[in-house]
């Protein structure tokens, strides 16, 4: 499954080549004909990207002008969202979007982009995201990211905090590698019951989930600048 890293990668490779520009929607598996002319009726152009963990929301309207449409993306197990700046490969029975800029913005030559990916939907901004985002746990690689949050979550919880890592609503992004690297680092049980620790032991372990995070983000692989796993 793509982690919270690899989402925000591809945010913002999308935010500096599809960003601003008009798009023609259509789905070529009919899985998101509806989302597709939903895209199309709220002006067709990309204002903003969003990432909340494992979840990207994808901001469409008229140039200039506020959002008035959201596209949430979860990518799954296998899922992607590739731009094409030359030649278009066919798309395949599991592409559920094909965007084809008809207005760059400025941004350059046309570009196609094709999204496959487990959850594809849409909806108001103010109804889909506001509700989805709320019920996330902080991101460690948002810039508005409360690890407070979390320390909450974890006073109250018996629950071991190998599940506690895993659960989205009390943090957002961490999968399986990134969940056993850190505790392995922090040299914390993956069975400890979250409400045990210290909150010194919390915060060192948010520390270190946010360096290894941002060490796969910037070098593109989940093991950041280490050869291989640790554990």
């Amino acid at each position: 499954m793509v982690e919270g890293d690899g989402c925000h990668r591809v945010a913002a490779a999308h935010r500096k080549s599809l960003v601003g520009r008009k798009f023609k929607a259509s789905s070529p598996n009919g899985r998101f004909s509806a989302g597709a002319q939903a895209i199309a009726k709220a002006g067709g152009v990309l204002l903003r990207i969003e990432v909340h963990g494992k979840n990207l929301f994808y901001f469409f309207g008229r140039a200039r002008g506020s959002p008035t449409l959201v596209v949430h993306i979860h990518f799954g197990m296998a899922g992607a969202f590739a731009v094409y700046k030359q030649e278009e490969p066919e798309t395949t029975p599991n592409t559920r979007l094909r965007l084809e800029s008809i207005d760059s913005g400025g941004r350059g030559p046309p570009v196609v982009a094709h999204l496959s990916a487990m959850t594809v939907q849409h909806g108001a901004p103010a109804a889909l995201y506001a509700t989805l985002a709320a019920k996330l746990g902080p991101d460690p690689l948002r810039e508005d990211a409360d690890p407070e949050a979390l320390m909450e979550k974890c006073v109250g919880a018996k629950k071991a905090i190998g599940l506690i890592l895993m659960d989205q609503s009390c943090i957002a992004g961490v999968g399986n590698i990134y969940r056993s690297e850190t505790l392995y680092q922090a040299q914390i049980h993956p069975e400890q019951p979250a409400n045990t620790l210290t909150r010194a032991e919390l915060l060192g372990l948010w520390r270190t989930i946010v360096r290894d995070m941002q060490a796969g983000f910037k070098s593109g692989s989940i093991w950041g600048k280490k050869k291989g796993p640790l554990c």
